[in-house]
C-alpha cells in the first residue's frame, strides 16, 4: 500500500523542510513517495518530487497546492503536510496496522504545538458563525462539527474521487474546516490515531498575512513566543509595540497567563474600547476578550459581572462553549455567593 507525503511549502523554511523529509525518511517505510509543491528552496533528498508552483506560493493558494499535489500522488494514502511539521520516531509504525484497515476514510494523529499542548488535531468548529473560535475535542468524541487541521491530514486517495479543497480558499480562511464538514457531508468516516505523534513547530518565517504569527517582525516573534508558552518574553515584545488592537489583545493574554490578574484586565478593556466590531478579526478578538474578562472576574469572585461578560461573549458567539459553561456555573450559584467584594471592581 503506497504512500503519498505532500509538502506544501512557500520554500522560505528549507531547514524545516529538510527537517520535515528527514523525519519521514525515518519512518523506514517500504512503499512511499514525497512530493513538494509550491516553491523549494535549497538542495532536498534525491527522492523528492517538486512540483514548482511559486506563484500559488507567494498567494498562500493552498487549496490549490494540495489539489495539485493530490493529482500528481500515486499511493493509495494520501498525508498532506505543512512544512513546519515533524513526525515523531514511530509515527508511521503507531499506525501501519491502522492505515489498513477499512472504516476510514480521513484521519488525523496527535499533533502538539511547539511547547507540547495539542495543536488542532482533533477539533470543533462552527458551520453558523466563521468567527467562533474552534475547541478541542476528547480523543473519540464525535460530532459533525469536527474538523482536522490541514497542517497534518491522512486522506484515502478515493475520496478525491468526490471531494476537493476549495480553491477560492486560501491559507487561514478555514480550508481545512470547510473540506471536513464537506467530507462529513458526503459521508466520509473521519478518525483520529493519537497514538501516533507529530509536531506543528509553528514557525512564523513564510506565513500568510492572514496568520496571526504573520506581518510585523516584532509582532511576529511575540506571537511565536506566545504559541510556545514563553509568556514573559512575548509580554516583553508586546509592550515594545505600539498598542494596536490586536497588540493589546494578545499583550492581555500573556499577562494573564502570567497570572497578572489585575493587568490582564486593564489591558483587555483598553482593548475592548479601541476594537472595530466592523473589523471581522478585531470583532472575534472582541467576543473571545470578553470571556476572557469573565472568566478573570469569575476568579475574583465579582461573579455577577462575569456573568454579564460571558453573557456579552455569547452575544457574539452564541456557541462558545467555555462562556456558556462559565455562565451556567455562575447560574447555578446562590445569590450570595457573589459576595460582597463586587464593589472592588471598579478600577
Amino acid at each position: 500500500m503506497r504512500t503519498s507525503f505532500i509538502i506544501i511549502s512557500g520554500g522560505q523554511r528549507p531547514a524545516s523542510v529538510t527537517r520535515l523529509i528527514n523525519s519521514i525518511r525515518a519512518q523506514r517505510m517500504t512503499d512511499y513517495e514525497i512530493i513538494l509543491v509550491g516553491r523549494a528552496n535549497g538542495e532536498l533528498a534525491p527522492n523528492v518530487q517538486i512540483v514548482d508552483e511559486p506563484k500559488l506560493a507567494d498567494n498562500a493558494r493552498i487549496c490549490r497546492m494540495r489539489n495539485i499535489g493530490i493529482e500528481k500522488a500515486g499511493g493509495d494514502i494520501v498525508v498532506l503536510l505543512d512544512d513546519d511539521v515533524e513526525l515523531s520516531t514511530g509515527w508511521y509504525g503507531a499506525i501501519a496496522g491502522r492505515l489498513a484497515e477499512p472504516g476510514w476514510d480521513i484521519a488525523g494523529c496527535k499533533t502538539l504545538g511547539p511547547s507540547g499542548e495539542r495543536w488542532y488535531d482533533w477539533c470543533w468548529a462552527s458551520r453558523v458563525d466563521p468567527h467562533c473560535p474552534p475547541r478541542l475535542l476528547k480523543y473519540g468524541e464525535r460530532s459533525d462539527n469536527l474538523y482536522i487541521s490541514g497542517c497534518l491530514m491522512i486522506i484515502r486517495k478515493k475520496v478525491f474521487d468526490k471531494l476537493k479543497f476549495d480553491e477560492n480558499l486560501a491559507n487561514h480562511m478555514r480550508d481545512d474546516v470547510d473540506f471536513c464538514h464537506r467530507a462529513i457531508d458526503a459521508g466520509s468516516v473521519i478518525v483520529c490515531w493519537p497514538e501516533a505523534e507529530a509536531i506543528h513547530h509553528l514557525e512564523p518565517a513564510g506565513r500568510n498575512e492572514a496568520d496571526p504569527a504573520s506581518g510585523e517582525e516584532l509582532y511576529t516573534r511575540a506571537i511565536h513566543l506566545l504559541r510556545k508558552k514563553e509568556y514573559g518574553a512575548a509580554l516583553e515584545m508586546f509592550l515594545l509595540q505600539s498598542p494596536a488592537p490586536k497588540v493589546l489583545y494578545h499583550a492581555a493574554l500573556a499577562q494573564k497567563e502570567l497570572g497578572q490578574n489585575k493587568e490582564a484586565l486593564d489591558t483587555f478593556e483598553e482593548f475592548l474600547s479601541e476594537a472595530n466590531l466592523d473589523d471581522n478579526e478585531e470583532r472575534r478578538l472582541y467576543y473571545t476578550a470578553q470571556f476572557h474578562v469573565g472568566r478573570l472576574m469569575e476568579k475574583e469572585g465579582w461573579n455577577v459581572r462575569a456573568r454579564q461578560k460571558y453573557k456579552e461573549a455569547l452575544s457574539g458567539f452564541p456557541e462558545h462553549k467555555d462562556a456558556r459553561e462559565g455562565l451556567q456555573r455562575l447560574t447555578n450559584k446562590s445569590g450570595s455567593s457573589s459576595g460582597n467584594s463586587e464593589g472592588r471592581q471598579k478600577k
